[in-house]
């Protein structure tokens, strides 16, 4: 299948970026090394061990979410361009390869590699939370045998929180819509401006409740709140896929974390789609 040979090679050569590897190795570096931070930090030791793990759930999210957009900018910005400067777009075209077959493999090969690279954090990640919160039990359990008496004087600890797969999900959709609009700002600029772009649209989207109170202001003009109310609307709500973490939304609270992901789900397809529809018709009058 064409689209699906496209996508393999996409992957390959992602892969093989020496950025990407270096941000992958550098994040699954810092997720392990964490497990040490509360040791040297006096806030483990004031607060116990569930604000332990929450700061160790927060500060690994957010370190997969931050090498996740560079992952996904230096990935996307390239898609399109380099096959362009590289001249290599015109052998491929040659071939009974339609131009919405090339941009959807380009997507799939993109949404892959980002499967691939969060996949590994989100282990380790996953696999480090585990880690310590086991390792804060068996002292606990030891006391409480040792006294002889269930629970008293201890704070219970939840080995595995079903929430962090919940998190790394919503971390690799946001991935998802944005590596979406980079592959459409893909068929416009070039791989600088496309860098800038793709960033800036994170920046608006992680902001956009911002944005909504900017919209609703006593002061703003009838242009201004026109303006705000459609960058609100027509940009990706970023910050909607980071609730999961408690550094970022302290006030955040959801009742049940498997449906709120399910609704962000079909968000992100819907969004991503949507751009891939728009990329395709570009790309179709564009001339290589």
């Amino acid at each position: 299948m064409i689209i699906w040979a496209i996508a393999k090679t996409t992957v390959g050569d992602a892969l093989r970026k020496k950025v990407l590897q270096i941000f992958l190795v550098v994040t699954i570096g810092l997720i392990v090394l964490s497990l040490s931070f509360s040791q040297t930090l006096s806030f483990s030791s004031q607060r116990g061990v569930s604000a332990d793990l929450m700061m160790l759930k927060s500060f690994g999210l957010g370190l997969m979410a931050l090498a996740g957009i560079f992952i996904s900018l230096v990935l996307g910005v390239s898609l399109i361009p380099q096959e362009i400067e590289r001249r290599t777009i015109y052998t491929i075209l040659a071939k009974p390869v339609t131009r919405y077959e090339f941009i959807i493999g380009k997507f799939l090969g993109a949404i892959l590699t980002l499967a691939i690279t969060t996949g590994l954090m989100g282990v380790v990640f996953i696999a480090t939370v585990v880690l310590k919160a086991w390792g804060a039990e068996q002292p606990a359990l030891s006391k409480v045998a040792a006294q002889g008496i269930t629970g008293v004087g201890t704070e219970k600890v939840q080995v595995f929180d079903m929430n962090m797969l919940w998190g790394v999900i919503l971390i690799y959709l946001q991935f998802m819509v944005l590596s979406s609009v980079v592959l459409l700002f893909s068929t416009i600029f070039t791989s600088t401006v496309n860098f800038f772009m793709g960033a800036a649209v994170y920046v608006v989207g992680f902001a956009s409740t911002i944005v909504q109170s900017l919209g609703g202001a006593e002061g703003a003009g009838p242009f201004l709140k026109i303006f705000y109310k459609v960058v609100f609307y027509v940009l990706p709500r970023f910050d909607q896929f980071n609730m999961p973490n408690q550094l970022l939304h302290p006030e955040a609270s959801i009742a049940n974390m498997g449906i709120y992901t399910m609704r962000m789900f079909l968000y992100a397809v819907v969004y991503a789609l949507l751009a891939l529809v728009l990329a395709i018709l570009i790309f179709q009058n564009r001339e290589v």
